[in-house]
């Protein structure tokens, strides 16, 4: 295995369930059950991405000094305009990830989130994109968003949508700068991306 995928893996210890809730996520794009008729027009979508959000936490690692305590919950950040609604909140409620509760919570600007642990940066927050993600490589955060550049700016998950259904890409190179590490088998789902310029091998 590359060198930088084996300091990028740990070994998952939330069983397969969560992966199996994302590969179900994956497929659901196509579907709008009646049920959902009386939602936003992107809402099957966003659901979609919120279910991604918390599997994403189930397959990450911060560092021990990520959190105060031993009990400290994930807190999960949306910067900008929520496309989310009451979905995100929904598919974290009563939810835990090896003890820790998760909580969300939102701003109108990326510059006013504190320290956390993920962050969902939305479209609404494009203009200064690469400012807001270097003040906060610096921390244990996992950056996810959906623009098109998000990637390339030096976010760590990208969103983007594939022969109409969800999927992801990960910038391995700013994991790796965040101090953040993900299962093997999450990034076995991921399209795998690296900084411009970077070697393929070191």
């Amino acid at each position: 295995m590359n060198p930088l995928m084996e300091g990028l893996g740990f070994a998952a210890r939330s069983g397969a369930g969560g992966l199996r809730k994302i590969a179900a996520a994956v497929s659901l794009l196509a579907v709008c059950p009646s049920s959902i008729a009386q939602e936003a027009p992107q809402a099957p979508e966003y659901r979609i991405k919120a279910a991604f959000l918390y599997n994403f936490t189930l397959y990450t690692e911060w560092p021990p000094n990520a959190f105060e305590r031993a009990d400290s919950p994930i807190l999960l950040a949306v910067a900008g305009e929520d496309p989310f609604g009451l979905q995100l909140d929904s598919a974290v409620r009563g939810k835990t990830v090896q003890g820790r509760s998760i909580e969300v919570r939102r701003y109108e600007r990326a510059a006013d989130v504190p320290p956390c642990h993920l962050v969902f940066l939305s479209d609404s927050q494009a203009r200064n994109l690469p400012q807001l993600l270097r003040r906060l490589e610096a921390s244990p955060l996992l950056t996810v968003g959906e623009t098109e550049d998000f990637i390339r700016a030096g976010g760590v998950i990208r969103f983007f949508v594939e022969e109409n259904k969800v999927r992801f890409e990960v910038n391995v190179d700013a994991a790796l700068r965040a101090h953040v590490k993900f299962s093997s088998k999450l990034l076995s789902l991921a399209r795998i991306a690296r900084d411009a310029g970077a070697p393929k091998d070191r």
